[in-house]
């Protein structure tokens, strides 16, 4: 009977052992949203590092955009046609000659457009930012 318990527990706790990783938040204010992002510690390990002053970022603007399509073919579907609204590149806060894209994708058609926002690291992985909706007073 005790095994049962303790086979419980150690399940419950190996579930939840992800959610102690450490990460690095990433708040970023974009047009006129705010979002957040989380990028484990273990993604930027052997992270290509970028002087802005003496070279070219290690991952360009096209292969950011193909980061994104490898994704969406992932999840079977595709981007629309003209479906990137802006590209930017910001800095990780805290983080020194550590960079990353922010990508705004259109995904839907119809006449108000909805958007999906994404944090492209240097290494090319690609991370959905979470959109903060404004509180009401």
């Amino acid at each position: 009977m005790n095994n049962r318990w303790l086979l419980l527990l150690l399940s419950i706790f190996s579930v939840n052992a992800q959610s102690f990783q450490p990460s690095i938040e990433i708040i970023e204010q974009f047009d006129d949203v705010k979002l957040v992002a989380f990028i484990n510690e273990a993604d930027i390990e052997n992270y290509p590092l970028w002087h802005p002053l003496t070279e070219a970022p290690p991952l360009s603007v096209n292969k950011a955009i193909q980061s994104i399509k490898n994704l969406y073919k992932t999840n079977r579907d595709h981007l629309l046609p003209k479906s990137v609204k802006e590209v930017e590149l910001r800095k990780i806060s805290r983080h020194e000659y550590y960079w990353h894209y922010l990508v705004k994708i259109k995904t839907n058609n119809d006449k108000k457009p909805k958007y999906q926002i994404y944090v492209v690291l240097m290494n090319g992985k690609v991370i959905p930012a979470l959109i903060e909706t404004e509180s009401y007073k």
